[in-house]
């Protein structure tokens, strides 16, 4: 019997024995509103991230650039929550991976990429890189070519994520992250999470390195370094008879990721108030990267615990986050060049509410026509009864 094996045995009967032992459940021994709904924010965030892109800043490469004034304490805040909202996503999926493998096997799990991932970036893919070439061309005022059209299928824009995801579910072996998941279980969480941090810079220096290769260049090690935290979600749920002393960890201790959070997000403010250059200005993402490894776990034990009930406005914020993410991005990006007479220079913050607000309400809309159609629905991964995102699977209880 493989040791893999072995730790799916003593799960089960870890599961039997506190079932009956304890008041408390297991980790995830059912469905968890609480880590539905961090998924969503995590996701949901990227509409303010985008919007929040257009306004000034030292060396802002965006699609548009705002006239108004610059808020370094801001930008410093969506810089910091950036550093967090991806790596706590792929480590959620992969936890949510194990999750389903272990329950109904990876024949289903495969089946279940593909439908819920794959075929979404497929639809998405089909109409997003047209639509932004047509929007940058129209706010650039250049001429729209055949040519032009043609080549913006070279561009993932934001459907790079599921890209990531597709790798991971798809194309790199299960074997991988079940072995992965033995070492996890013989290592102290003080040493796994060194490992991660390491491995994750390693990989955001090899992205630095080949930035100028070109998009799916630069993808391999982005898909690489978001593998690390997918595949410590997933060695997590695998050891999940571990979590009680996994939690205990003076690592995950509020008391110190909470001043910890607050330094690296003053480190970045930082950097951006005094325009520092050159290797110095990475201080920040260096100490994003410890606090990104900690606070992922931190996160999935804080919403695990939440006492939130499925309502009819949770369930909504869930059901419709990837089609909403999906949607948002061309929308934002029209929106940042349309409002940007609406107010003043000195309003910035307004500005980029007003485009977060008006983005999600636009491709919530979007969403509810893409729900109604059967064929779009098929495409979008989401289902008749219950829809969910393509990267949210539905779990049996």
């Amino acid at each position: 019997m493989t040791a893999f094996k072995e730790i799916i045995i003593n799960n089960y009967q870890f599961f039997l024995i506190e079932g009956n032992t304890m008041e408390t459940s297991p980790f995830l021994a059912k469905r968890n509103i609480g880590l539905d709904f961090l998924r969503a924010i995590l996701i949901l965030e990227g509409v303010l991230y985008h919007a929040a892109r257009s306004l000034p800043g030292d060396n802002n490469k965006w699609y548009y650039i705002a006239d108004k004034n610059e808020s370094v304490g801001f930008s410093a805040l969506i810089e910091f929550v950036h550093t967090f909202r991806m790596e706590a996503f792929f480590f959620l999926s992969g936890m949510f991976s194990a999750m389903v493998i272990l329950r109904k096997g990876k024949a289903f799990f495969i089946d279940n990429r593909k439908k819920r991932v794959l075929l979404p970036l497929v639809g998405a893919f089909a109409f997003i890189p047209p639509v932004m070439y047509l929007i940058t061309a129209f706010i650039d005022g250049e001429t729209i070519t055949n040519n032009g059209l043609l080549h913006s299928w070279g561009y993932l824009h934001h459907l790079w994520f599921l890209v990531s995801l597709s790798i991971m579910s798809l194309i790199i072996p299960v074997s991988w992250c079940e072995k992965i998941s033995l070492w996890f279980r013989a290592l102290p969480l003080p040493v796994i999470a060194a490992l991660v941090i390491i491995a994750c810079n390693f990989f955001f220096v090899v992205k630095f390195l080949v930035k100028d290769w070109g998009e799916l260049v630069a993808l391999l090690p982005v898909t690489a370094r978001f593998f690390i935290y997918y595949v410590a979600g997933y060695a997590l749920y695998v050891n999940r008879d571990q979590i009680p002393q996994i939690k205990t960890s003076f690592i995950l201790k509020s008391w110190l990721l909470l001043p910890f959070g607050l330094m690296t997000y003053l480190s970045f403010y930082f950097i951006l108030d005094r325009q520092i250059e050159g290797v110095v200005k990475y201080i920040p993402t260096l100490i994003a990267s410890v606090f990104s490894v900690l606070f992922s776990f931190w996160l999935v034990f804080f919403f695990e615990k939440m006492a939130i009930k499925e309502s009819k406005a949770v369930k909504l914020v869930v059901d419709s986050a990837l089609v909403v993410y999906i949607m948002h991005y061309p929308v934002v990006i029209f929106l940042s060049w349309y409002a940007d007479s609406w107010l003043g220079k000195a309003w910035p913050l307004s500005y980029v509410a007003t485009i977060t607000l008006i983005g999600l309400a636009v491709s919530f809309l979007l969403y509810v026509g893409v729900n109604k159609s059967k064929v779009l629905s098929m495409i979008f991964g989401l289902k008749k009864s219950s829809i969910r995102s393509s990267i949210f699977p539905q779990r049996s209880e």
